[in-house]
């Protein structure tokens, strides 16, 4: 009798739980319960500041999300220790208020976004714009969008692009994207509106804003013949993007980036694949993103992830000073915790894990739990260039800018790449420029993670260590005024930073039409001379200026600044040294010479002035550009995996600085002393074939 009741009790829960699962997901889908995200109101004031710019020097972000992308929203989510929203006007208020930039983009994932949300962030854009008045400029606001393509194999795989629009007034019906992108699968799979249920039921509003959001954007249908209005526009391959930018006829910038981060290509993904079929434009491609929140893209080793033999069969490569495959770590990791005193078991099950990761390496989400009770810091320094300036997660080589300045087209000799370096945040919580102090690596990175085990939903939370505040975009301007900013970046007058507003000169002074600035295609007949200077950035003072208070509320600075902004002092950085890279492009082994020469600079506040000569033969092509070290000082993730090194520099064991979970402290920002830097622009150099 007992049993007859517990079994009808049990059924009658059963029966009430999936009443219930029902009415929530019916419910949470239908948009009855909760909103889409609403813009805020942009602050009307110029900003004011003591400190005018008397360099003809200009720093910006090209790369921020607000919760219109997917992804965004997501990590907005409390099942994600989210803030909430931060809509489009956040990235305008804090561009001019928290991190007091001179222009901004904001660059939100074109795959889902509604006409709506389009129509709502050029809006924005434009009431950004308006505060510009009576002939006073603070901030330029550039309109653009992500093109987010990640192919599952090297041969489809393009990589994501920023296209950024020089006008503000003319700019497209809908924005074009790439299809449907892995977050995208994951967002509108069938199961993602049990996930708010199961992760922090009772569920908050935002979870139900979410559910709507997902239900609204993927309800939109991709454009067809049939049709072009009510619907999102895509292009599936470069070329398919610049014909339909060509359609629109405006002028714009396709700037790649994240190309080095592992989660975003597969392994032995190749730039030389974009100068194939029409994949590369090179009145549109002009720069190049070598550093974000993601870490750094500019370096190139030949290290591999995967190897084939003969017979194209895979294997995992074996160790190098420099590289450990992550398929070796998950074989030394089996072999680690194997419990059987048969050394060949342990060994068979050392090589089984090997070709298990190998199997799974392109999925990101799951490959890191393959090895049963293999923790986060069991996988050490697998996967990441070793001794390197914070490498990019999942390092992917030959998607690096260096790779890609070595690249030529075998069938058309014309055709290289001549990019530009820039660097930007990818903030995903609108906050451009976010990386002006040491602080907050959750809230102003993009440092993120369930606040339980589930963590089998998002990157793994190794990942999540190799986040930091991103870095900035420079640019030699005459004056802050939109066309000449534009300009600017087109023609390749631009630099990165890590995110210190180094100052940084870079000139070739005898090309055979005179002087001419990084960036610069040159031919030349005699050793080419160069001339670099640079500034260090100024140190920063707690709190935020007074013009901050005048124009936002004590609650907005609390909210959007976290109560510190940029407020430099008169102190400056000192610079440390100045290392010149000459790359030599190629159809077959690539030339890089890195450090090429190295300068030490005895920096007494003032800066460094170096000139240089190269006083070996010009080949028909050759680039040069320099990096920039600065003195010293703390970062947030300075040190992506805090290693403990043995006397010969291994690394032998990890603390890395979690996201989430158990080990998660919100107080932790993984402060660790780097050197910041700056990055040039390359001068490609050319000797005319008769000389």
């Amino acid at each position: 009798m007992r049993t007859a009741k517990f079994f009808l009790l049990s059924f009658f829960f059963l029966l009430f739980f999936i009443f219930l699962l029902t009415s929530y997901i019916k419910i949470s889908t239908s948009g009855v319960i909760g909103e889409l995200p609403k813009d805020g109101k942009i602050a009307p004031n110029l900003r004011v500041s003591s400190k005018s710019n008397q360099t003809g020097i200009y720093f910006g972000d090209l790369h921020v999300h607000t919760t219109f992308s997917q992804d965004a929203f997501m990590f907005s989510l409390p099942m994600l220790q989210g803030e909430g929203a931060h809509p489009p006007s956040d990235a305008c208020n804090f561009a001019r208020y928290c991190s007091s930039l001179d222009f901004f983009s904001i660059t939100d994932h074109a795959e889902a976004i509604s006409k709506d949300m389009w129509d709502k962030t050029i809006n924005s854009i434009r009431s950004c714009e308006i505060v510009n008045h009576e002939g006073k400029t603070d901030l330029i606001a550039f309109p653009g969008w992500e093109w987010t393509q990640m192919g599952q194999r090297p041969e489809v795989h393009f990589g994501h692009k920023n296209i950024i629009l020089r006008d503000i007034d003319n700019v497209p019906a809908k924005p074009i994207g790439a299809g449907n992108t892995g977050m995208d699968d994951l967002i509108n799979n069938p199961i993602t509106p049990l996930l708010p249920l199961v992760i922090d039921f009772p569920p908050e509003k935002i979870d139900f804003n979410f559910l709507s959001y997902a239900n609204y954007i993927y309800g939109t249908p991709f454009c067809s013949e049939k049709n072009t209005e009510d619907c999102r526009e895509s292009a599936l391959t470069p070329k398919e993007l610049f014909n339909k930018l060509d359609n629109l006829n405006m002028d714009n910038l396709v700037i790649p980036h994240g190309t080095a981060w592992g989660i975003h290509s597969p392994p032995n993904s190749d730039f030389k694949l974009q100068l194939k079929n029409g994949n590369h434009d090179p009145n549109k491609q002009r720069l190049i993103e070598v550093y974000s929140g993601h870490g750094n893209s500019e370096l190139y080793k030949d290290v591999k992830h995967i190897d084939y033999d003969e017979s194209g069969n895979a294997f995992c490569p074996d160790p190098t000073e420099e590289f450990e495959p992550c398929c070796w770590r998950a074989g030394e990791i089996a072999k680690e915790k194997c419990t059987s005193e048969d050394p060949n078991l342990c060994s068979k099950e050392s090589e089984t894990a090997k070709k298990v990761f190998l199997d799974n390496i392109s999925n990101s989400l799951t490959k890191f739990s393959i090895v049963k009770g293999a923790k986060p810091e069991d996988w050490k320094q697998c996967g990441q260039l070793k001794n390197t300036f914070l490498p990019a997660y999942t390092y992917r080589p030959k998607m690096s800018a260096q790779y890609a300045l070595t690249s030529r087209e075998e069938s058309n000799q014309d055709m290289s790449f001549k990019f530009g370096f820039i660097a930007s945040t990818d903030n995903h919580k609108a906050r451009a420029g976010a990386g002006y102090k040491e602080f907050a690596k959750n809230a102003m990175g993009d440092a993120w993670g369930a606040n339980n085990k589930l963590t089998w939903l998002i990157a793994p939370e190794r990942g999540a260590s190799f986040y930091s505040t991103g870095g900035l975009v420079a640019v030699h301007a005459e004056e802050l005024e939109r066309n000449k900013i534009f300009d600017s970046l087109y023609n390749r007058q631009a630099y990165a930073t890590s995110g210190e507003r180094i100052l940084l000169w870079f000139d070739l002074m005898n090309s055979d039409s005179g002087q001419v600035p990084m960036g610069s295609e040159a031919s030349i007949s005699e050793n080419p001379t160069f001339r670099v200077k640079t500034i260090g950035s100024l140190k920063q003072i707690e709190g935020c200026p007074d013009y901050v208070h005048t124009a936002l509320s004590k609650e907005e600075i609390s909210r959007l600044c976290l109560n510190e902004c940029y407020n430099p002092s008169d102190e400056r950085n000192k610079i440390e040294k100045i290392e010149v890279i000459k790359i030599i492009p190629s159809t077959k082994e690539a030339i890089v010479l890195d450090p090429w020469k190295t300068f030490q600079c005895e920096d007494k506040g003032e800066g460094c002035v170096v000139f240089f000569e190269d006083t070996e033969a010009i080949l028909e092509e050759t680039a040069y550009y320099v990096r920039v070290l600065q003195e010293e000082s703390l970062a947030v993730g300075g040190d992506p995996l805090r290693c403990e090194r043995d006397e010969e520099g291994n690394c032998t064991e990890i603390n890395i600085c979690y996201a989430s979970g158990e080990s998660f402290d919100p107080n932790d920002d993984c402060l660790a002393p780097i050197n910041e830097r700056a990055w040039s622009s390359p001068i490609f150099l050319s000797r005319e074939k008769n000389l």
